[in-house]
């Protein structure tokens, strides 16, 4: 049966209504989903964002960390700064003043301060302004004008547990972290240095963009360090000099010392003034100067004490011609000069001093010490303190009893004691009868026989002069014991009649000029080596006396002196250097430090004509904190970033925090 075209006109409309349902059905399904991708697009693009500006955190505190490691290199204190650096010390812990605490102890524990280093005030970092510059952190790009900007950034940084916080919005995304070094002590770990440790804790920043948040954590790798603030041991100088002349007169008149092509020093070089070249002399070790100017150096009363009257001026003299360090050429780290006329200036200039361990022209000045009075403490607890001039003071190695030991004779006033130290620091003394008995040490540093049985501490101080030191019976024998580390200090002049030398030293030979212009230095193989001898005159000179002074000596051609020479306000000199034959040179392992660059002889271009010249030979283990005990410090204070709680081990690389990455949603 055919259907009515009624029928038929219902059955399209349904069959219409069912295709426009199923269409509204597939346009709805389809409007869902795309929906929902595009709010797990958007959903994505939260999460990048905040991921992004998470990262963006992190970075600003490792920027943080590497500012630091670059302000705290920069670190130095001015001379003038040296009376207020022990009051600055206090202020950090919270103190008016630095209590007297043992080497080794804790001045204060800072641990449990949950805010660190920030205060109500400026003073417990006062330290921190006083010794990074303004134009340290202009260098740095950071505005540091000011102390009170200077003291806003140490106060963050060294924040404590309570941290500062940080926050920044890039990206339409905001980021925020806490985050603060923790100090923990301060301690007294030498006698003329203090440590701050603290610890760099774990990083964690939190980025959000719209409901999304991530996080970044950092692990510190590298927990512990310290600041190390210290008047440092002048010891580890092959040569320091105050004013880089001979003499006060010699400065008047311009009379420049003269580093030639026989200049060989192969440990560090310093001078408060202005070196000159002529020739390729060569620095083994790394070469300072302050760059004062001549007859600027000004003397004022303690506590202030020496420092640079007028602006310094890097830079140095080739043969009679100043360059300054910016006019320096091919570079300030390789200078040459070249006379006029030479056409092959470029391959053979005329002076080109070689620095391979490099030179800095604009260094800070170091203030020398100006009295005794650290080793004359040291000696009245501890060593043998001496009143009066002594006519003879001798040192030597002999067996005592069957003991190797380290023999101290003196005679003061014609009366004669002789000292014995074993290797176990005891002091023997030689009785009346001639018998070596234990001696006691008196409350003013001299000694007797008796007990308790006094320690030494190898301090020998002469409140006067030293006329003649000298190694006893035998003037070529062994002056210092093997185990024997001494300092002979004197307020007066020191003077050398004979041979010093040590039972077991650490180098051997002298530097060698090779026929191609570069040079073979002295063999330094025995480091091991425990004995070590520090000469010190505070008031006057440390002579070392000729047989052409007219003066009697034991001191012959080509001698042989191990020691560390220092005179604070004197010059380590040779009397009789102008006059006579030559005697060849001074054979020197150690360093010397003075006030002026005493003379040694006479030449005639590179020929010696009257006097000793020089083979002085640095002794590395200065540098590795062996030297002669309560050897004089500068008095100028340094701060260095430390990583080892003991030595001066500064990190390579700037300080972060590192380990692995952790992202992760909260």
């Amino acid at each position: 049966m055919r259907p009515t075209e009624r029928t038929q006109g219902a059955t399209l409309i349904v069959s219409l209504l069912l295709v426009m349902l199923l269409l509204a059905v597939i346009m709805s399904v389809t409007a869902q989903v795309t929906l929902s991708a595009r709010r797990s697009s958007t959903d994505q693009e939260s999460i990048l964002r905040a991921q992004l500006a998470a990262e963006s955190g992190t970075a600003l505190v490792q920027a943080r960390l590497r500012v630091m490691s670059t302000l705290l290199r920069s670190a130095q204190f001015k001379p003038a700064d040296t009376p207020v650096v022990m009051d600055d010390l206090a202020a950090l812990c919270g103190l008016s003043s630095l209590p007297s605490v043992p080497v080794g102890s804790d001045v204060c524990d800072l641990s449990s301060r949950p805010q660190g280093l920030r205060d109500a005030g400026d003073a417990r970092v006062r330290l921190l302004v006083r010794a990074v510059s303004a134009s340290a952190f202009a260098a740095a790009g950071l505005d540091g004008g000011t102390d009170a900007k200077r003291a806003a950034y140490w106060s963050d940084l060294f924040s404590g547990p309570d941290g500062s916080t940080l926050t920044g919005a890039p990206t339409s995304a905001t980021y925020a972290v806490t985050y603060g070094l923790r100090p923990t002590r301060l301690t007294r770990s030498g006698v003329s240095e203090y440590r701050l440790f603290f610890t760099m804790p774990d990083a964690q920043v939190t980025g959000a963009a719209a409901s999304a948040t991530r996080q970044v954590r950092l692990r510190a790798e590298q927990t512990g360090l310290n600041l190390v603030i210290q008047r440092p041991s002048l010891a580890p100088n092959a040569l320091f000099t105050n004013h880089h002349f001979a003499s006060p007169e010699a400065e008047a008149a311009g009379d420049r010392i003269t580093f030639t092509s026989r200049t060989m020093f192969s440990g560090p070089v310093h001078t408060n003034g202005q070196f000159r070249f002529m020739g390729r002399p060569w620095f083994g070790g790394a070469v300072t100067s302050a760059g004062c100017r001549a007859g600027q150096i000004q003397t004022a009363p303690l506590p202030t004490g020496d420092s640079c009257g007028s602006d310094p001026e890097p830079g140095a003299y080739f043969d009679s011609t100043f360059q300054a360090q910016a006019n320096m050429t091919p570079s300030p780290d390789a200078p040459t000069f070249c006379y006029a006329g030479n056409p092959a200036c470029a391959a053979n200039p005329d002076v080109a001093p070689s620095f391979p361990q490099g030179v800095t022209w604009n260094a800070p000045f170091v203030q020398l010490p100006v009295n005794g009075n650290d080793q004359a403490a040291a000696a009245q607890s501890g060593g043998l303190l001496i009143s009066g001039t002594v006519s003879n003071l001798q040192l030597y190695r002999a067996s005592v009893g069957g003991q190797d030991s380290q023999r101290i004779t003196y005679t003061v006033g014609g009366v004669t004691v002789n000292l014995a130290v074993g290797a176990n620091g005891k002091l023997r003394i030689l009785d009346g009868s001639g018998n070596w008995v234990s001696a006691a040490r008196a409350a003013d540093g001299s000694v007797a026989p008796g007990s308790p049985q006094a320690d030494f501490n190898g301090v020998v101080y002469v409140n006067g002069e030293v006329a003649d030191l000298n190694a006893g019976p035998d003037p070529i024998g062994a002056a210092v014991a093997p185990f024997s580390g001494l300092t002979v200090a004197a307020s007066g002049n020191v003077n050398i009649t004979s041979d010093l030398t040590y039972a077991d030293p650490p180098c051997s030979g002298q530097h060698t000029r090779n026929p191609d212009g570069s040079v073979t230095p002295a063999t330094c193989a025995n480091l091991g080596a425990r004995n070590i001898l520090g000469i010190y005159s505070s008031g006057g000179n440390v002579n070392l006396v000729s047989p052409q002074s007219g003066q009697p000596t034991r001191l012959g051609n080509d001698p042989r002196i191990h020691a560390v020479l220092m005179a604070g306000q004197g010059a380590v000199q040779v009397q009789g250097y102008n006059t006579g034959s030559p005697l060849g040179n001074v054979n020197l392992i150690g360093g010397v430090i003075e006030n002026y660059y005493g003379a040694f002889g006479t030449t005639s271009g590179n020929v010696q004509q009257t006097g000793y010249g020089r083979n002085f030979v640095f002794d590395p283990r200065t540098l590795s904190g062996v030297e002669p005990p309560f050897f004089p410090t500068s008095r100028t204070w340094t701060m260095a970033l430390v990583t080892t709680p003991t030595g001066t081990t500064q990190p390579l690389d700037p300080v972060e925090l590192r380990g692995d990455t952790v992202s992760e949603a909260p």
